[in-house]
C-alpha cells in the first residue's frame, strides 16, 4: 500500500492492496456493512477474484442464509459463518427478510486456508455463536476500527492483526481442553445459580460466557451428564424441594419463585424428577427421592 492511497474504500469495507509475497496468510479485505436487498448474494464456486480466501462474518442484527454442502442455515443475530473460497456454498440476504442484516466481517488470503478453516469449523460446524463481548469478537472489531482510522498501513503489520484473529479463533472455539471446560462449566454453573428462578434460555447462558450452543451443549453432558436447560429444571425442583420441606409457602408461589410461571407444567415436571407430587413430597418426601431416580436413569 503507498501513501496516497492506503485501501480501496466502500461504503463501509476496506481491501488491502499489497499483500506481501511471503507465502503465508494476509489480511486481504475487512468490512462492516448492512444489507437490505436480495441483490446481496455470494457463490463460493464463482469468486474467481477471493480464491484463497478465508471469511469469517458475524452477524449484529437481522438474519442472513448459508447453503453449504448441501445444508442451509440461519445466520441469526450474534452468529458466525466461516467458509473458504473456492467452495461449495452460497450466503446472501433472504428475500424474505423483515429487517436489515448488519453484519461484520473479515477475509484473509493465502495457500493453506481451505485447511485452517476445515481444522477451524471441525468441532462447531461452520456456524458459531458467540457473545459480542467475547474477546473475538471485540478484536474484530478492534481490527475494523484500526483500519478505519488509517493506522494499518503497512500490510506486514495488517497481515500480523490477521494472525493474531486466526489464533483467537482457535482458542475460542476450540473449547475441549480440561482447563477450558472447568473454567466454563464454572461460569456457566455460577451464572444459572443466580438466574435459574428468571426465564434464562440456552442462548442467554451461551451469551454469558462466551461460547456457542454447542460447546455448552457439549460441557454440561460431559460434566453432568445433562443438557443445560435439564440442569436448570432439576435445580429449580431441588430448590423447591427444600421451600417445601422447610417452608410454608404455597405450592404455587414457590413454583413461581423457582422459574415456573405455569403451576400445572410445575407439578409435571416435579413427578417427573420426584416420583411423587408437590403435595405428598412436602409431607414425606426427602431429598434422596431426586437422586435415586436419577442414578436409575428414570
Amino acid at each position: 500500500m503507498d501513501d496516497k492511497s492506503s485501501f480501496i474504500r466502500g461504503s463501509h469495507s476496506f481491501t488491502f492492496q499489497f499483500l506481501p509475497e511471503t507465502g503465508l496468510l494476509s489480511l486481504w479485505n475487512i468490512g462492516w456493512e448492512v444489507r437490505t436487498d436480495p441483490s446481496y448474494y455470494w457463490d463460493g464456486r464463482t469468486r474467481l477474484v477471493d480464491h484463497n480466501t478465508l471469511i469469517f462474518q458475524y452477524t449484529i442484527s437481522g438474519k442472513g442464509i448459508l447453503e453449504i454442502n448441501n445444508q442451509t442455515y440461519t445466520i441469526n443475530q450474534h452468529e458466525a459463518f466461516i467458509i473458504s473460497v473456492p467452495g461449495n456454498h452460497r450466503y446472501y440476504y433472504p428475500k424474505d427478510a423483515t429487517e436489515p442484516w448488519e453484519f461484520i466481517y473479515i477475509a484473509l488470503q493465502g495457500p493453506t486456508v481451505e485447511d485452517i478453516s476445515t481444522r477451524l469449523t471441525k468441532e462447531t460446524g461452520p456456524i458459531v455463536e458467540l457473545s459480542p463481548d467475547s474477546y473475538l469478537i471485540r478484536s474484530l472489531f478492534s481490527i475494523y476500527n484500526e483500519t478505519k482510522a488509517d493506522r494499518l498501513r503497512d500490510p506486514y503489520q495488517a497481515a500480523a492483526h490477521g494472525y493474531q484473529f486466526l489464533l483467537e479463533c482457535f482458542r475460542t472455539l476450540h473449547t475441549n481442553t480440561p482447563k477450558g471446560d472447568s473454567y466454563y462449566y464454572q461460569q456457566a454453573f455460577a451464572y444459572i445459580e443466580s438466574n435459574f428462578h428468571k426465564q434464562i434460555s440456552l442462548d442467554d447462558v451461551a451469551e454469558q460466557i462466551g461460547v456457542s450452543r454447542y460447546s455448552l451443549t457439549r460441557l454440561f453432558k460431559k460434566q453432568t451428564g445433562a443438557t443445560p436447560m435439564e440442569f436448570v429444571r432439576e435445580l429449580r425442583i431441588r430448590k423447591a424441594c427444600a421451600m417445601l420441606i422447610h417452608t410454608s409457602r404455597p405450592i404455587k408461589d414457590i413454583s413461581c419463585e423457582v422459574g415456573f410461571l405455569d403451576v400445572n407444567y410445575f407439578h409435571k415436571v416435579f413427578k417427573r424428577y420426584t416420583g411423587s407430587s408437590a403435595s405428598f413430597f412436602r409431607k414425606k418426601g426427602d431429598f434422596s427421592q431426586i437422586y435415586l431416580r436419577k442414578t436409575r436413569g428414570e
